[in-house]
């Protein structure tokens, strides 16, 4: 029996955007920035805890693994227009997050449509956002700081190796062939 899509795994996954929002609000306003940073870091640990939780209770679907990653983009794109508005972010580093989410959210369609498979989320890509997620602290803790302008670099480097990373998975779906069972 397949596990149902409404599934504690997906509460947390869906739930990762009103604990995001909050912090967010107070970002962008400047107030309370150790409890923004709270908010933002609770947010980030929705997405370690919804696929442990998927993962322990038997309960992994496509759905979440669709929905998993267009809410991480979700609440990406909303912190990161304010830590370039707002931060100083360079945005150029935003627009290569955008771009590289963007391309693999396409592509993912395109493996959805041709092979019926659902790539999920791997290590690296996970690695890239808990990499953002210390970046925007430090952006915000230290904006001009030797130590904000290593992680802005660490960020550039974990959105390359994960966009090849995610490319060398969606490509080797795509070689094989194969289509899932139903």
């Amino acid at each position: 029996m397949a596990a149902s899509r409404w599934n504690a795994a997906t509460v947390i996954t869906l739930l990762r955007i009103p604990v995001a929002a909050p912090g967010a609000y107070l970002l962008a306003r400047g107030e309370h920035l150790p409890l923004a940073v709270a908010f933002l870091v609770a947010a980030a640990l929705t997405d370690i805890l919804d696929g442990w939780v998927a993962r322990a209770t038997g309960t992994v679907t496509d759905f979440g693994k669709k929905v998993d990653p267009v809410v991480d983009k979700i609440v990406i794109a909303g912190v990161g227009v304010i830590l370039v508005l707002k931060y100083d972010v360079p945005a150029w580093i935003f627009a290569a997050a955008v771009v590289r989410d963007v391309a693999i959210l396409a592509a993912a369609a395109v493996v959805i449509k041709r092979r019926d498979v659902v790539v999920p989320a791997n290590f690296w890509g996970k690695t890239a956002a808990m990499v953002m997620v210390v970046y925007a602290v430090a952006a915000v803790a230290a904006p001009a700081s030797a130590v904000t302008t290593v992680f802005l670099w660490i960020v550039l480097a974990s959105l390359i190796v994960s966009s090849a990373s995610y490319a060398y998975d969606l490509y080797r779906v795509m070689r094989s062939g194969e289509r899932r069972r139903t």
